[in-house]
């Protein structure tokens, strides 16, 4: 009996290809999206450290109006950056969902293949073994008529 060969098996390999290409760019968002998201909380922190930085030197007494209009200057550029950065975490977070979207229905058309491969396996490998059995009563009905 003729080998077990999948009909689809080239489709089934563009299609694991292109899950693999959704999965490296799925990677490769999340990766920029985790670096951005850094830059944001390192940009949080560093806001903090300015308010408190603001508020211990006002604590102290020492009034100097420039020092004050310093901090208040640079927590506003400070603000103002992490108003952009939020606004690009959003985009890429936009990328990042649709990424996954793509991820996922790559995935299914993958699983979808293999599930079709699975059966057919295994309806090959019934035919096979009723084949076998069928031969094995042929063997032993011609040894009977031949005794």
């Amino acid at each position: 009996m003729r080998r077990f060969k999948f009909n689809l098996e080239s489709v089934l390999t563009v299609r694991q290809k292109a899950l693999n290409d959704a999965r490296i760019q799925l990677a490769s968002i999340m990766n920029i999206y985790n670096r951005q998201k850094d830059v944001l909380d390192e940009m949080n922190f560093e806001l903090i450290q300015i308010q408190k930085e603001s508020e211990r030197y006002l604590s102290e007494g020492d009034f100097n109006p420039e020092m004050i209009s310093n901090f208040n200057s640079f927590s506003h550029k400070l603000m103002q950056d992490i108003k952009t950065q939020e606004r690009i975490m959003s985009e890429t977070e936009k990328d990042l969902k649709n990424a996954q979207e793509s991820a996922r229905l790559a995935y299914i058309n993958v699983k979808s293949l293999e599930n079709l491969k699975q059966k057919k396996k295994e309806e090959y490998d019934r035919e096979f073994l009723l084949d076998e059995i069928k031969q094995i009563d042929d063997i032993v009905n011609s040894r009977r008529q031949a005794v």
